[in-house]
């Protein structure tokens, strides 16, 4: 599934990205662009501050994986849904 993320660290980035979750791994692919390419596995397990919200209109899902915030916006049909099976469990 494709949709939007922001990252925010030490800098904030922002992205359209490949969404993937298999064996208790999220993993996030994008090669769009004139932006470099990334792909980054995050660890379900690791999770914290799980939530799920509504932005501008929109579901957004939201955690911190590594003292990063990742938010995760509705884009598309099913992305939240998607993500909110693999993740709430």
């Amino acid at each position: 599934m494709h949709t939007y993320v922001k990252v925010l660290g030490t800098s904030s980035t922002c992205f359209y990205t490949l969404v993937d979750c298999n064996e208790n791994k999220l993993v996030l692919k994008s090669f769009q662009g004139l932006n470099k390419p990334m792909r980054e596995e995050i660890d379900v397990n690791q999770l914290t501050n799980l939530t799920k919200d509504t932005f501008w209109g929109g579901q957004r899902i939201s955690f911190y994986y590594q003292e990063k915030l990742y938010q995760f916006y509705e884009c598309g049909p099913a992305v939240i849904d998607y993500l909110q099976e693999k993740l709430f469990v």
